[in-house]
């Protein structure tokens, strides 16, 4: 490999990969691991192409931007689109979390409150779950904030009927907008048992142009059992009511897997 190629490659992925770090949401460094490795291949590749064709150095360097960013395209799709089997550890008394991501958030909900959906220093209302009186007693509304690189197919925090399975169409604004609560695309779902219900609302961000339901309203669900998916960036929350003995086992930060991590336990 030459040298200058292999120097140019890294610093281009270096510098390209962080920068979409942190506009997508993802860890620093996962970003330059990537870019070590990305930088890597994209030296290798071009000085083959070099070797093969003879073209010159100010040539080679020239497609090594586009082929970082075809490869970082295949990347960011082969692992978006992951939908791994997975089986609860936990069934039990316990409410799984409904999408892999971080937790950005766990709001306690004071009793006899609007439901509302925190982004930042605005809170916004979530009408279609408190219109319904489906969850009058609702404790806790949890974010998890899901990145590029998460599993993106959402699961069942409970097993029970799907009682509500609502669209609100919006405008495609960023989540780091104060008020994309509002505006995005959001799917909202309740869980009943018969005991009790709870809530998912996947929203969508700016670059989605859909949210895939895999469940209708009547459908009984399993704990964990897949019910849709947000394409590319997004955020989900859950609501969660008041329970004998209810304890949130899950604090701002925390990274969670879908129908796996407790993100509360009762009773």
């Amino acid at each position: 490999m030459r040298w200058e190629i292999a120097a140019t490659s890294l610093a281009f992925a270096l510098v390209f990969l962080p920068l979409l770090a942190w506009k997508w949401r993802v860890q620093v460094k996962t970003a330059i691991a990537g870019g070590v490795i990305i930088g890597a291949l994209t030296g290798l590749i071009v000085s083959q192409i070099g070797f093969a064709t003879g073209l010159n150095t100010a040539v080679l360097i020239v497609l090594e931007l586009p082929l970082i960013l075809l490869i970082t395209a295949a990347v960011l799709l082969a692992r978006f689109y992951r939908d791994p089997e997975r089986s609860p550890t936990e069934t039990g008394n316990v409410i799984l979390s409904p999408a892999d991501g971080t937790v950005v958030y766990v709001n306690k909900v004071e009793k006899g409150s609007a439901l509302v959906s925190t982004k930042g220093e605005k809170r916004f209302r979530l009408d279609e779950i408190t219109d319904t009186n489906l969850l009058p007693d609702t404790a806790y509304l949890i974010g998890i904030d899901m990145n590029i690189l998460n599993v993106h197919v959402n699961r069942a925090p409970i097993a029970g009927k799907t009682l509500l399975r609502k669209r609100i169409a919006g405008q495609f604004m960023s989540l780091r907008r104060q008020e994309s609560e509002t505006l995005n695309e959001r799917v909202t779902t309740i869980i009943g048992n018969g005991s009790f219900s709870v809530g998912v609302v996947q929203i969508a961000s700016r670059l989605v142009r859909k949210i895939v339901s895999y469940v209708k309203e009547g459908d009984d669900l399993a704990i964990g059992q897949r019910i849709g998916a947000i394409v590319f960036g997004s955020q989900v929350d859950i609501a969660i009511p008041e329970l004998e003995n209810l304890s949130i086992s899950v604090k701002i930060g925390d990274e969670l897997k879908a129908g796996i991590s407790v993100v509360a336990r009762f009773g």
